[in-house]
C-alpha cells in the first residue's frame, strides 16, 4: 500500500472529508430512507435486543454490553475494511501515473466526507425544528405539536405554544452535541489515535483510517441509548451500558461545545452572564449529566427558561419566550458547530505535530 501518500497528505484529507462532509449535508440534508444507516443501525439494535434479552438484570446487563460491542464491529469493521481497498486499488494506479495523486486525495476525500455525512445532520435538524415555528406563526396549534412529535419523546398533544417552543429550542441545543458535534469529536480524536499509533507502534495504512469507523461507533452507542436507554422494565438492564456509553461518549464534546456557543454568544451579543449563571445553578437539573450543559447555555444566552412539565426547568426567564427563538437557537448551534470544527481540528493538529517532532 501507498503508505507515503496517504500519511504525506493525512491532514488535507482530514480537512478536506469534514469540508466534503458538510457541503454533501447541506446539498442533500438527511434523506428519508430505511436504507439511512441509522435507521438500519436502529432496526439491527431492536432485533437483536429481542433475541438477547432475558429478564434476568446480571445476565441482561452482561448481553447488553456484547450487544452493543457487536453492533459496533458490525457497522464499523467493514467501513475500515473498505477504506483500506480503496487505498490499495489507488495505490496501483499511482504506481502507473504519479499525476493522479491530487486528483486520488481529493476523490479519497470526497469518498470519506460521503461516508462521514450519514453520522451527522445539521441541515435535518433545522428542517425539522424550523418548521415548527413558521407552523406557530399561521397560528395552526395541532399541525405544530404533530410535527414537534417526531423530535422530542414526551406527549405533545396538549402542548401549549410556550411548552412547544420550549421543547424545540431543547431539542435544538441537545442536537449540537449528539447530532453533530461529538461526532466530529470521535472523527478527529480516532484520526488523532490512528496517526499517534502509525507514528510509534505500527506503519500500516490502516491506522490512518480510524476516524470514519470512530464516528459510526459513536453514533452506534447515541442510536443504541435512544432505542433501548431507558429506565423501563423492558430496557433498564439490557440498555444499561448503552446509556452509560453515551453520557460518558459525550462527556467532553458537550463541554467543548457549551465553551463555542458562549463565543458565539458573545459575537451575537447574547447574554453570556445570564448563561454561565444559568450553567452554574441549573445544568445539574436534568437526569443526563450532559444535557443540562448545553440546554442550560442556551436559556441563558436567550434570557428564556426552558421547561419540561414535571421534570425540570432551567434559566432566569427575563422575557417571555418567543417563536423567533427557534431560528435564533438554531443560528446559535449551527455556528457553534463550525467554531467547534475548527477548535478541535486545532488542538488535534497541535498534539499530532508536537509527537512527530519528538
Amino acid at each position: 500500500m501507498n503508505t507515503t501518500l496517504f500519511w504525506n497528505n493525512f491532514w488535507i484529507i482530514t480537512v478536506l472529508t469534514l469540508l466534503f462532509s458538510f457541503i454533501i449535508d447541506v446539498i442533500m440534508g438527511d434523506p428519508k430512507t430505511k436504507y439511512h444507516p441509522v435507521m438500519i443501525i436502529g432496526k439491527t439494535i431492536s432485533r437483536l435486543k429481542s433475541k438477547l434479552r432475558t429478564g434476568k438484570a446480571r445476565l441482561d446487563k452482561f448481553l447488553g454490553v456484547l450487544m452493543l460491542i457487536l453492533i459496533i464491529l458490525i457497522f464499523c469493521s467493514p467501513i475500515l475494511l473498505l477504506q483500506g481497498i480503496i487505498c490499495e486499488t489507488t495505490s496501483l494506479i499511482i504506481q502507473i501515473n504519479e499525476i493522479l495523486s491530487i486528483i486520488t486525495i481529493i476523490l479519497f476525500s470526497f469518498f470519506s466526507g460521503f461516508l462521514l455525512k450519514w453520522t451527522f445532520g445539521l441541515k435535518s435538524l433545522g428542517q425539522a425544528t424550523i418548521p415548527i415555528g413558521d407552523t406557530l406563526l399561521k397560528g395552526d396549534l395541532e399541525e405544530a405539536r404533530s410535527r414537534l412529535s417526531y423530535i422530542v419523546r414526551r406527549d405533545a398533544r396538549q402542548l401549549s405554544v410556550k411548552h412547544i417552543i420550549s421543547a424545540t429550542v431543547e431539542c435544538i441545543a441537545e442536537s449540537s452535541t449528539d447530532g453533530s458535534t461529538s461526532v466530529i469529536w470521535f472523527y478527529l480524536m480516532g484520526n488523532a489515535v490512528g496517526a499517534i499509533v502509525f507514528i510509534f507502534i505500527n506503519q500500516n495504512i490502516f491506522w490512518l483510517f480510524l476516524g470514519i469507523p470512530s464516528a459510526y461507533a459513536y453514533r452506534v452507542i447515541n442510536t443504541a441509548d435512544s432505542v433501548v436507554g431507558y429506565k423501563d422494565e423492558e430496557n433498564i438492564n439490557i440498555g444499561y451500558f448503552s446509556a452509560r456509553m453515551d453520557d460518558i461518549s459525550n462527556y467532553i464534546p458537550t463541554r467543548l461545545t457549551v465553551l463555542c456557543m458562549l463565543v458565539v454568544g458573545k459575537v451575537m451579543r447574547k447574554d453570556i452572564k445570564n448563561a454561565w449563571s444559568v450553567l452554574r445553578a441549573d445544568r445539574k437539573s436534568m437526569e443526563s449529566p450532559n444535557a443540562g450543559w448545553t440546554i442550560g447555555a442556551m436559556a441563558g444566552l436567550l434570557g428564556i427558561q426552558l421547561e419540561k412539565i414535571g421534570h425540570y426547568i432551567l434559566g432566569n426567564p427575563k422575557r417571555e419566550l418567543e417563536v423567533k427563538d427557534i431560528k435564533t437557537s438554531f443560528k446559535i448551534v449551527v455556528l457553534s458547530v463550525l467554531l467547534f470544527n475548527a477548535l478541535v481540528f486545532i488542538m488535534v493538529f497541535i498534539v499530532i505535530f508536537l509527537v512527530r517532532t519528538i
